[in-house]
């Protein structure tokens, strides 16, 4: 009887190392959980690295593409590079007006832009009348250079409004050169 009881306890014990159905199917699960959990930390950690990749590039793209304005910022200008920067945005829009007057086929010294021309130095010796122009003081260019400029641009718009029209306006008067009119 005491063997059968030892055999009988072998055979309890190798019943008790023997893995079961069940707990093969809970340590796969536990295998498979684990392999899940390690799958979708790789899968974070990769997209967090490929997120701050791509924001890097595009960060340095901008950085190279911007080039700043030395003109944009004035704080640290002396009055002559600031007179200077003037100057630089009237010829810009004196060459903006030259394109345009070009494509409408006006020439540029043609009676319509010589009277508008006549208008601007009025307005220009108006505001800065003639003379002694040092009693204006350093700021003299760059305040004539901005208004010259205001009014050039306002020559842009009135140019552009007249070639633009809706549908039935009858009234805008320009029309350019080879049009038919009615």
């Amino acid at each position: 009887m005491a063997r059968s009881s030892m055999s009988g306890n072998a055979t309890n014990q190798e019943l008790s190392v023997r893995p079961t159905c069940s707990s093969l199917v809970s340590v796969s699960a536990r295998t498979s959980r684990i392999e899940v959990s390690v799958r979708t930390q790789f899968l974070r950690i990769t997209g967090l690295m490929m997120g701050l990749l791509t924001s890097s590039c595009l960060a340095m793209g901008q950085t190279h593409k911007q080039k700043t304005d030395p003109c944009k910022d004035t704080s640290h200008m002396t009055q002559a590079q600031m007179n200077d920067c003037a100057l630089k945005s009237l010829h810009e829009a004196e060459l903006k007006l030259e394109r345009l007057l070009k494509q409408l086929g006006i020439a540029p010294n043609s009676p319509e832009q010589k009277a508008w021309e006549a208008y601007r130095d009025a307005q220009l010796a108006a505001v800065y009348p003639p003379g002694d122009t040092s009693s204006y003081g350093s700021v003299y260019p760059m305040c004539l250079a901005i208004l010259k400029q205001a009014l050039t641009e306002g020559r842009i718009r009135d140019l552009k409004a007249l070639t633009a029209s809706g549908e039935g306006d009858v009234c805008y008067g320009y029309r350019a050169s080879g049009s038919k009119s009615n």
